[in-house]
């Protein structure tokens, strides 16, 4: 028996939490704030404490720009006409990717979620969850954009979002609105990216209750008998097993899987193949992978909306992400499934703007996979997006669809001030090729561990996120989201963690 208090680790342990993400970690500061469990976070990076403590680095908390550090250095391919592999950024920190995003705060639309419910997810209807997201808007402190705040490259694409005939609207999270132009509510509070470890564990951080243990590497989950009984984690370079009494996997879209495949948990054939005992057969863990597609413009470098940009930075404030438009292709038959939004940002080493229009398809149909390299919990796992491989090719049409929505704002008169002449006809043929050759992830993946009813042979958690077949054994992260909304994973994830601590405390 190994001694965990050497660690810090409590003799007995209630809910241990494998990955302190998004998810992870407001779901660990629900638990310990809201009952006397004995709670464990263990994560993969390092735990920079209490906001108080000065420990956190400032490239974490700055949040006028997307930090490049702490990254799991995970990669693919985007679609199959790519040679060179597309980086699939995720955060390893506590606080996961609410650490280390850009700072948007969206929820989708009410039928994203009413979908969740008629695929057979009792209790994931509209309804149900936008009490959680409001909850989850108080924990990352959620604000609006005032239009004070509004950059002048920011400004000028709201304009010309107009004049291509998107309305301007004023709540981009309206659960009801189909499509409109704003900026986007972000989670920052003073100047600081607010993420779940700062919004939710800084305040239970000195209950006896609590344990946040960064720097450990979760290999995979012990099952005994049809339950989940312990972990095996790598700590100061040891390998040691932590008995629990339920276990949540909360490592994201890509770990998720991952821990489980390492665990036999998972589809026979492939475990088998990797010399992986299987524990427990489970066909749907790791398919389902998805992401929105997305592809970019890259815009000119107008003198004088640089310097604009230049008065604007030396006031402090200038973030690299600020506005949204969300619209519909010619396939939409409801709401939205098109995102368009304005990057800039100030290369460090000339000064020189740089100024990019994005868009995202957000109700793709394309699925990937995610499969383990190997056995060894070091190993990255292996990551096809399988961006644009739906048969119909909807995929693709509908971002081409956008790239020519694009195309009508870029030759609206607010922007044809600024960066002269647009891109002019091209052909659909053109565009398409374009699309192929430049499409890439959206940063949001997700759908990996899918949720669905007992007898979806693609699913892998119930309705309240427990493993199918396994006895306390739960996944909480965008891995078990059934269809990916029409929105960033950010608030989402932690809506996930609000809806289900109450299910996960039960353990009576």
């Amino acid at each position: 028996m190994q001694d965990l208090a050497r660690w810090g680790l409590p003799s007995e342990i209630d809910v241990l939490i494998a990955g302190g993400g998004t998810s992870g970690a407001a779901l660990a500061g629900l638990l310990a704030r809201d009952t006397t469990l004995r709670v464990v976070v263990l994560e993969a990076g390092p735990d920079y404490g209490a906001l108080a403590d000065g420990g956190w680095p400032r490239e974490l908390l700055d949040a006028t720009t997307i930090p490049r550090s702490h990254d799991w250095g995970y990669a693919g391919l985007g679609h199959a006409s790519h040679t060179r592999l597309t980086s699939y950024d995720r955060a390893r920190v506590i606080g996961g990717c609410s650490a280390h995003n850009g700072c948007v705060a969206l929820l989708g639309h009410r039928r994203d979620y009413d979908g969740w419910a008629e695929l057979g997810n009792e209790g994931w209807d509209w309804a149900s969850v936008a009490p959680a997201f409001e909850r989850a808007k108080q924990g990352l402190r959620v604000r609006f954009v005032e239009d004070s705040e509004v950059t002048p490259f920011q400004r000028l694409f709201i304009e010309g979002a107009v004049a291509a005939g998107i309305p301007r609207v004023h709540d981009m999270n309206d659960a009801d609105d189909p499509i409109g132009v704003a900026s986007s509510p972000v989670n920052i509070y003073d100047g600081l990216r607010w993420n779940t470890a700062l919004g939710y564990l800084d305040r239970v951080r000195g209950r006896p209750n609590l344990t946040v243990l960064g720097n450990v590497l979760v290999d995979k989950v012990v099952t005994e008998r049809g339950r989940a009984v312990a972990v095996e984690a790598v700590i100061d370079g040891q390998p040691v097993r932590i008995p629990a009494a339920r276990i949540v996997v909360s490592a994201g879209a890509y770990g998720s899987p991952a821990i489980l495949l390492r665990s036999g948990i998972g589809p026979a054939d492939e475990l088998r193949a990797l010399d992986i005992a299987v524990a427990h057969a489970l066909p749907g863990v790791g398919r389902g992978l998805t992401d929105h597609p997305g592809v970019h413009l890259q815009l000119g470098n107008p003198t004088a909306l640089g310097g604009q940009m230049d008065t604007l930075l030396a006031q402090g404030w200038l973030p690299d992400e600020q506005t949204l438009a969300k619209a519909r292709s010619q396939r939409c038959a409801e709401a939205f499934d098109l995102h368009l939004y304005a990057v800039s940002h100030q290369s460090k080493a000339t000064g020189a703007w740089g100024y990019l229009l994005e868009i995202a398809n957000v109700t793709p149909r394309a699925t990937g996979t995610v499969k383990l390299a190997s056995a060894r919990p070091s190993a990255a796992p292996l990551i096809e997006h399988a961006f644009l491989s739906d048969p119909e090719g909807l995929d693709l049409e509908i971002l081409v669809d956008g790239v020519e929505l694009a195309g009508e704002i870029l030759e609206s008169a607010p922007l044809l001030g600024a960066f002269g002449t647009g891109p002019g006809r091209v052909s659909r043929a053109d565009l398409a090729e374009y699309v192929r050759e430049n499409v890439g992830i959206y940063y949001h993946p997700a759908c990996s561990c899918r949720m669905g009813p007992d007898g979806d042979a693609t699913a892998v958690v119930d309705a309240r996120g427990r493993v199918h077949g396994l006895d306390d054994l739960y996944i909480c992260d965008a891995s078990i989201f059934p269809v990916i909304m029409r929105a960033n994973t950010n608030l989402p994830a932690v809506m996930l963690a609000e809806r289900m601590a109450t299910w996960i405390g039960d353990l009576s």
